[in-house]
Formats: C-alpha cells, sequence, structure tokens
C-alpha cells in the first residue's frame, strides 16, 4: 500500500509521526511524509519521500482556503495513496476535502487537541469554535475513523453531534520513548545550583499557565531549598504569547527553548505544567518517563495524563495559590515525590512507551485499511 502522513508542520512528523511511519514501512508499504517545507524536512528525506506542499496557516480567507485545498488535491491526486493519515485542525479538514477530491479511499484523521479558541471565551473565539465544528461536521463524515489522544475531545465532539461513536477511536498520548528519556541513561543537565529545581518547560503562552508558574514561584521565593526554572521561548505571533520582559523574573531562571529535555529532567526535582487545556501533554510524559514527579492543572489532557497522589499532584487550573501549595508538599516530602516519580516511571513503560502506542496504531491500520 501506498501510506501518506499529511501535516501543517515538518517538525509534527519528525517528532510525533517518524516511528508510525518506520513500522509501517518496515512491514512493506511505501510511506509519504506530505509537509509545508521546514527546517526537519532534510532529516524526514533521509528516510522517506518527502513531498511539499504550500499552506497559509493562519489565514481564514475563504478564496485563499480553497486554493490551498484544490492545489493539495492535485498534490494527492498524484501520489496514488492507498491512505492518508491528517494531523491538526487545517490538516484534518482541508487534508480531508482534497483527499476526497483526489480519490483517496481511506482517510485518517488524527485530533491531538483542540486548541487555544477552546480557552479563550471573546467573541473571536466563540465565532471560530462554530466554524472549526461546522468544517468537522463535515470532515468527520467523509473520513473513515478519526484517532484521539484523551478522552475529553471525543467526548465533547459526541456531545456536540459532531461525530458518530462508531467513527472514534482513542489512543491516549502519542507516546514516549522511554528508553531516550531513561533516567539511568541520561546525563544530568548542570543547572549550577543545589537548590531543588522546579522545572516548567513549554512555549511561553498564557495559555499554558506560564503566569501561574511565575507567580507561584514569587509565592514561594522566601523558600531557600528550592528555584523556579522556565524553559521556553516567546511565539511573537501568538496573542496568548508572553514577552520576553515578562520572562526575566526575579523569583524565576529563564533559559530559552533547548533540546536538552532529557537532561534537564534528569537534574529537576519535579516537574510542573499548569496549563489551561492539553491533549495529552508530550512534555508531562518525559518527565513520567524520567522518573519524575508532576504537579499538573485539572484541566483536559493533564489530569488523564496524572493520577492524583499517584504519579504527582493536581492543582486547579489558573490558580496560582493552589499550584503552589501543591509544589510544597511534594518539596516538603522527598520520599513520598521520590515514589511519585517511580510510580510515573512505571505507567510510562506498561502504558505509554513508544512501540505500545506505535503497536496500537499498526494495529487500528489493519482493522480500518487492511494495512
Amino acid at each position: 500500500m501506498v501510506i501518506g502522513f499529511l501535516s501543517h508542520s515538518d517538525m509534527s512528523i519528525y517528532h510525533f509521526r517518524l516511528p508510525i511511519m518506520r513500522a509501517l514501512k518496515a512491514l512493506g508499504h511505501e510511506v509519504i511524509a506530505i509537509a509545508p517545507k521546514g527546517e526537519y524536512s532534510s532529516l524526514i528525506g533521509a528516510e522517506f519521500r518527502l513531498v511539499h506542499y504550500d499552506i497559509d496557516k493562519a489565514s481564514l480567507n475563504p478564496l485563499k482556503v480553497f486554493k490551498d485545498t484544490a492545489n493539495l488535491a492535485r498534490l494527492l491526486g498524484g501520489l496514488n495513496l492507498d491512505m492518508l493519515q491528517t494531523s491538526a485542525h487545517k490538516s484534518n479538514v482541508f487534508g480531508t476535502l482534497a483527499a476526497k477530491q483526489a480519490g483517496v479511499k481511506c482517510v485518517i484523521n488524527l485530533v491531538e487537541g483542540l486548541g487555544s479558541f477552546y480557552i479563550s471565551n471573546t467573541l473571536k473565539s466563540r465565532l471560530i469554535r462554530v466554524a472549526i465544528e461546522g468544517l468537522y461536521f463535515i470532515t468527520f463524515r467523509l473520513s473513515r475513523a478519526t484517532i484521539f489522544v484523551n478522552d475529553s475531545d471525543p467526548n465533547y465532539m459526541l456531545s456536540r453531534h459532531l461525530i458518530q461513536k462508531n467513527k472514534i477511536k482513542r489512543i491516549k498520548s502519542v507516546g514516549v520513548d522511554a528508553s531516550e528519556f531513561d533516567p539511568q541513561k541520561v546525563t544530568p543537565y548542570d543547572f549550577k545550583s543545589d537548590k531543588k529545581i522546579v522545572l516548567m518547560i513549554a512555549r511561553a503562552l498564557k495559555d499554558k499557565g506560564v503566569m501561574e508558574f511565575y507567580e507561584a514561584a514569587k509565592i514561594l521565593s522566601g523558600r531557600k531549598d528550592c528555584e523556579f526554572v522556565f524553559v521556553g521561548s516567546s511565539d511573537l505571533g501568538n496573542t496568548s504569547s508572553l514577552d520576553e520582559e515578562f520572562l526575566r523574573s526575579p523569583y524565576v531562571r529563564h533559559i530559552g527553548w533547548s533540546d536538552k529535555v532529557a537532561n534537564m529532567l534528569s537534574s529537576c526535582y519535579l516537574f510542573t505544567l499548569p496549563s489551561y487545556k492539553e491533549g495529552f501533554p508530550r512534555t508531562v510524559l518525559e518527565a513520567m518517563s524520567m522518573a519524575k514527579p508532576s504537579v499538573v492543572s485539572d484541566c483536559d489532557g493533564c489530569k488523564e495524563a496524572i493520577t492524583d497522589g499517584l504519579h504527582g499532584l493536581i492543582c486547579k487550573a489558573r490558580d496560582a495559590n493552589d499550584l503552589a501549595i501543591k509544589i510544597s508538599k511534594l518539596l516538603d516530602d522527598e520520599k513520598e515525590a521520590t515514589k511519585m516519580g517511580q510510580n510515573a516511571r512505571n505507567t510510562v513503560l506498561k502504558h505509554y512507551n513508544q512501540p505500545i502506542i506505535t503497536a496500537k496504531y499498526i494495529e487500528f491500520y489493519k482493522e480500518i485499511a487492511s494495512v
């Protein structure tokens, strides 16, 4: 079979799809990556056939969207695909429409989260939600099935009568490579501190709970046993982005985006993600795999990744005081924090290790498309 993976970002394909693509290739299928050209294109192209297409990720102009969809349909028509998997809102919607125009028989969507428009309740966000759901109503009827990475998103779609129950497949998380995120193998990062590192790694967005993290650091600034570290950069094209001036704080050490995630997790005492909404947070899984306890908010996605009292603690979303309280509890009980971290590692090995997740995808492809 010829199987395509369509994304709005080559980075997404590189970080989240390659294990599944490799498994399909090992089974003898031709696998094609379809994404706009980017910094990961050469890495993907070293293993797979890579086809580029253009898409305006931000535009909602109907004429521009129609033109992009028509161009994509022509491109897909020349690939002779037997199956196409799409991901992210625009790729799901317009990729499915284009695939059907191109005559692709089997299209599978992947919803990894509903995004920032489901956090804000401004008039613009409400209108965009209406548009997204109208398009998904059509998309879900054209595609053969949709994979969701948590329970909250498909449950929401069902409550809105946007998708048929028999078209839903739940595969929690996109997985994490437990052999890469292995506390016994990773070289610790040198934070040049003898204090307990309270670590947050995320894009510098309000929606990720960065403001609450900084406020919690201020609340706990009287403690002499810990240091708060935020790793991430501003995204100035995003209305939720925090600027560099905010990130410079006497209470938090800010480190720009880094590829030393596993090393940093190895050196931290606990990880935190006080987000407002997630799909199934990869960084939390990475922290779990590194045997670190986490403090996460009670938002969709986070509360499915962490079991309160087993892998870490859950705080109230948008509540810096509660975040500070939960962080303090773990700081004060090293024995319990260590136990939670080991529980987290064991859970990853049992449920979320990449080979386990990849096998679930392959099994589903066999059921749905006789792959």
